[in-house]
């Protein structure tokens, strides 16, 4: 019980700095927008789809590996291990981010004109190369955090980089860079670039001052020791970048295909880049900001789970994940259901754009299922089945490039949305059914899912009948007071019913779920 409290106390330190980081980020994303329009706005997606393949090659799977070889170090109270895990991983990450910057800068120009078919993207490409190094490094900085629970110093960072990035970009759109979709584009990727690499030098200088807790008390590592953990940065690695390179590069090709196959149809051709920045740049951000509360617990997840499967420690594990996917659901379930009532509010009042509501509640029902399968894929990564994860990911990212290939070109952005919703569908129930395999826990489908869809459904009936008595119409104060007023009344009718109670769910008796050892093997 004290070590779920202070996981929730980690968490609650990362909800806070996380709601604020999305809360401005949308607030940032809606001022890009108007600087820039749908138009820049799509193009923009299009450089950082190409972006996120980068840093998934610069990173190439280290900061999981960062979070479970200190947490295994941490749970075998080894100081010498953990300091030494940690300068295997800052080489790594070093190596492979320099390696990956370099290419991407001599390729940028090819990249722009052959895959994104569109020169102006060359410019910002190279930009985006210069942080990679620093990126990857950071990833190792951030799991050690993870690992020793400094959430605060991870916060900290991130609030950083947050704020230094919105700083230079606005200054840069406001003042520097003359008009026009290129430059600002260059302006919001600069930003991001000297925002990475400041971020960097505030987590080197966080963990110096935190290395006297955790790696500077004394003990020596065996002779043998140093190449089992190499052995052991590759086996967690290789196997995550291979998978995370196929996934990314599938990722980045769907994302590619999306804008072609719009301009194919002869309903989306003319407007075919604004459409993919509508749904992609403007709306899929709003979808995701309620993961600042979620994503803060389930990042904690795999040190948590790492350092219990090391332990062997099999009610821990049952309970934990028991707690996690009702949480999870509990919250999802209820934001799915208030973004979906609000959402022409929030398509008007933060874009001022109709279309952005229209699929803000197309795609809102979809909010359980996607925020379920992170959780899951976290705790998937703490039993160590990072491998099964990234086959599912593979497989998502093969269904989604194939789907945007056949249905994007016929019926436009709506077999985008057909693509996510049956993509989101087939990895999670992948995801869900190897955790039955694996962890020892009660499912609570009454308690989990129909309970919350019936409290929600009656906050949000109640909480319209109001307004509409009331004669309220849309603005920013009544759409924040009525859905501060519907997470409110839905949590007081969860508390009321029981749905609130966070009960273990580990089945010790269970004969179907053999129990894991230390080293990993089943009984």
């Amino acid at each position: 019980m004290q070590g779920f409290r202070r996981f929730l106390a980690n968490g609650l330190i990362l909800t806070v700095t996380s709601l604020l980081m999305r809360g401005i980020g949308v607030a940032f994303n809606a001022f890009v927008n108007g600087k820039i329009g749908a138009d820049g706005m799509g193009l923009f997606t299009l450089i950082m789809s190409v972006y996120g393949l980068a840093v998934t090659m610069a990173s190439s799977g280290v900061n999981l590996a960062a979070v479970r070889m200190c947490a295994e170090a941490i749970g075998a109270e080894d100081d010498a291990r953990l300091r030494a895990s940690l300068r295997r991983c800052l080489a790594y990450a070093v190596i492979c981010g320099t390696a990956t910057a370099l290419a991407l800068y001599a390729g940028a120009d090819w990249v722009a004109a052959d895959w994104l078919g569109d020169s102006r993207c060359a410019p910002s490409l190279r930009l985006l190369a210069l942080s990679l190094p620093f990126i990857a490094a950071s990833n190792v900085l951030s799991g050690y955090f993870s690992a020793v629970r400094r959430v605060s110093k991870n916060a900290a960072t991130q609030m950083f980089e947050q704020l230094f990035k919105i700083f230079v970009t606005v200054w840069a759109l406001l003042y520097l860079v003359p008009d026009g979709i290129e430059y600002a584009c260059m302006a919001i990727v600069g930003g991001g670039a000297l925002a990475e690499t400041a971020s960097f030098t505030m987590a080197l200088v966080l963990y110096l001052h935190d290395r006297h807790v955790h790696g500077a008390k004394g003990g020596y590592l065996p002779p043998d020791a140093g190449p089992k953990l190499t052995r052991t940065l590759f086996g967690i690695t290789i196997p995550v970048a291979a998978a995370a390179y196929v996934r990314s590069g599938l990722t980045t090709l769907e994302h590619i295909l999306i804008p072609r196959g719009l301009r194919a149809n002869p309903l989306t051709a003319d407007t075919a880049l604004a459409t993919y920045g509508v749904l992609c740049g403007m709306v899929m951000p709003v979808i995701m900001f309620p993961t600042a509360f979620l994503y803060s617990f389930t990042g904690l997840l795999v040190p948590e789970f790492a350092e219990a499967n090391s332990r062997a420690d099999n009610q821990r594990i049952g309970n934990m994940t028991s707690r996690a996917m009702s949480m999870t659901l509990f919250y999802s379930v209820g934001c799915a259901e208030v973004m979906s009532c609000f959402s022409h509010e929030l398509g008007m009042l933060i874009y001022q754009s109709s279309d952005a509501g229209l699929f803000i509640r197309i795609m809102a029902p979809l909010i359980p299922v996607m925020y379920l399968d992170h959780c899951i894929d976290a705790i998937l990564k703490g039993m160590g089945e990072q491998l099964y994860s990234m086959k599912v990911n593979i497989l998502d990212a093969a269904l989604c490039t194939l789907l945007v290939w056949l249905l994007c070109p016929r019926i436009g952005i709506w077999g985008y949305v057909l693509t996510v919703y049956l993509s989101e569908l087939v990895n999670a129930s992948l995801s869900l059914a190897r955790l039955l395999k694996v962890c020892d826990f009660q499912v609570r489908v009454a308690d989990w899912l129909l309970k919350p869809l019936v409290c929600v459904s009656g906050a949000i009936s109640l909480v319209r009948l109001g307004m509409d008595t009331l004669g309220w119409g849309m603005s920013w104060p009544t759409a924040i007071v009525g859905m501060t007023a519907a997470a409110l009344l839905y949590t007081a009718l969860l508390a009321v019913t029981g749905g609130l109670r966070l009960r273990g769910g580990y089945r010790s008796t269970d004969a179907r779920h053999p129990r894991r050892q230390p080293d990993g093997r089943r009984t």
